[in-house]
């Protein structure tokens, strides 16, 4: 269920890293942050502690996945600059078989894909007893957690922009978004895109798991455009599609 106002805050930092689930031995970052790690960096800003190993929580606090659930959360992305990314190993440690980590000998290198200078606008749309607290901490930087881009040396830069109001979009044809577009949402005998339009813009489409359960399966998939340099995309309208005064065009994933 979306809200009818939108909370609108930047995220950033030198580097990110949002692994695909499909990668193994070189980890793969996603484009743009998902869903879950979005909601995750602002658990860290509540203080919603994370689940344990047996993805247990304790007793009489709310789960992360029921705080942002599909039912009361949903976010659109914005890029704020172009995408870049590099390659960067990491020496890790084999520690299966140690009772000390100090007595590790085993290491080995793995090259990571990286997001380098990542900057991003979130627009959030959320239901929740919360919303207010989150909107303070987020103006004030009070965060109770430090939050980071996908992997914890990652630190991120939270900046709140404002709330606005959501305006339903009544054009069917297409028009320009500022965020990724779900190209699995849009229902329509066109093009989900403006053909012409691509041939002036560089894209990239990821299949982004888009709602997670409480028991970490994935209820829901999409196939998610990015334009890699920050510029618009050209698209037909779907039910998740909104304007913001001052912002333009933006679609909910």
């Amino acid at each position: 269920m979306i809200s009818k106002t939108v909370l609108i805050f930047d995220i950033s930092g030198e580097y990110g890293h949002f692994r695909k689930f499909n990668t193994t031995t070189s980890p793969l970052t996603y484009s743009i942050p998902t869903p879950s790690a979005i909601f995750g960096l602002l658990g860290a800003v509540l203080g919603i502690e994370r689940e344990d190993s047996h993805n247990k929580i304790g007793e009489k606090k709310e789960h992360l996945r029921e705080v942002f659930s599909s039912k009361n959360a949903s976010v659109a992305v914005r890029a704020l600059s172009e995408i870049k990314k590099v390659n960067i190993g990491f020496n890790l440690l084999d520690t299966g078989s140690y009772q000390s980590f100090f007595n590790v000998t085993n290491r080995t290198q793995i090259e990571y894909e990286i997001l380098k200078d990542p900057k991003f606008r979130i627009y959030l749309s959320w239901n929740h007893r919360l919303k207010d607290e989150l909107s303070e901490r987020l103006k004030n930087k009070r965060f109770h957690f430090n939050p980071y881009l996908g992997i914890s040396q990652m630190t991120a830069d939270l900046k709140f922009v404002e709330e606005k109001d959501l305006i339903e979009i009544s054009e069917m044809d297409y028009v320009d978004f500022n965020t990724a577009i779900n190209l699995s949402e849009v229902q329509s005998e066109k093009a989900p895109i403006d053909i012409d339009f691509i041939k002036e813009r560089t894209f990239q489409v990821e299949t982004f798991p888009l709602d997670m359960q409480i028991d970490r399966t994935i209820k829901r998939y999409g196939e998610i455009l990015v334009e890699m340099n920050g510029d618009t995309v050209r698209a037909i309208p779907n039910k998740n599609s909104f304007t913001i005064e001052n912002e333009g065009n933006i679609q909910f994933l």
